[in-house]
C-alpha cells in the first residue's frame, strides 16, 4: 500500500484521480467503487448517502448523492455502467466512508460496459506520485473519523 501525506492508496485498486474515486474489480465482473482517502478527508464527516440500484450512468455522472458537514454533492461514476448495488452499510451508517473508505465504506457496485479500463485509471501502486503533487497543491493531509474506543485496562483503575 502506498501512502502520501497520511493518505492511503491500496495497490490492488484502480484510481480515477480527477474524480477521487477508486475501483475494485470483483470476481463477478462487477466493479466496486468508493471515495478515496483524500476525498473523504476533504468532505469531512459524511452524514447521508443516497443512491438506487438500476440506474445507468455514464462516466462522470451521478451514482449517488453524498452529504457531509461541508457539502452536498454527486458521487461520480469513474466508468460507464449500471448501478447494481448501493452499500447498505453506508446508507445506514454514512460515516463508515470516513472510517474505512477502502473496506466497508465502499459506495456502490457497477456492472460496467464492455471495456472499462481506460488510460485515465491508474493502478494503486502507480498513483502515489500523482497524488503527492495534487495533495501538496491542495494542502491536504488525510485523517479518518474513527470511533472512540475504550482503551482503559484494569491497571488504569488502580490509583
Amino acid at each position: 500500500m502506498s501512502q502520501v501525506f497520511a493518505c492511503e492508496f491500496p495497490d490492488h485498486l484502480w484510481f480515477d484521480v480527477e474524480r477521487d474515486v477508486w475501483i475494485e474489480s470483483l470476481p463477478s465482473g462487477t466493479l466496486r467503487i468508493g471515495m478515496t482517502d483524500p476525498a473523504q478527508t476533504r468532505a469531512g464527516k459524511i452524514l447521508h448517502v443516497r443512491g438506487r440500484p438500476g440506474k445507468s450512468v455514464k462516466a462522470g455522472k451521478n451514482v449517488a448523492t453524498i452529504e457531509s458537514a461541508k457539502w452536498v454533492g454527486p458521487f461520480p461514476a469513474p466508468v460507464d455502467g449500471t448501478v447494481v448495488r448501493v452499500n447498505e452499510i453506508v446508507l445506514k451508517d454514512p460515516n463508515m466512508i470516513n472510517r474505512d473508505p477502502y473496506g466497508e465504506g465502499w459506495v456502490a457496485e457497477l456492472q460496467p460496459g464492455d471495456e472499462w479500463l481506460s488510460p485515465h485509471l491508474i493502478k494503486g501502486a502507480d498513483v502515489a506520485a500523482i497524488y503527492r503533487e495534487k495533495l501538496q497543491e491542495e494542502g491536504i493531509t488525510c485523517m479518518r473519523c474513527a470511533p472512540i474506543e475504550e482503551t482503559m485496562s484494569d491497571s488504569d483503575d488502580a490509583v
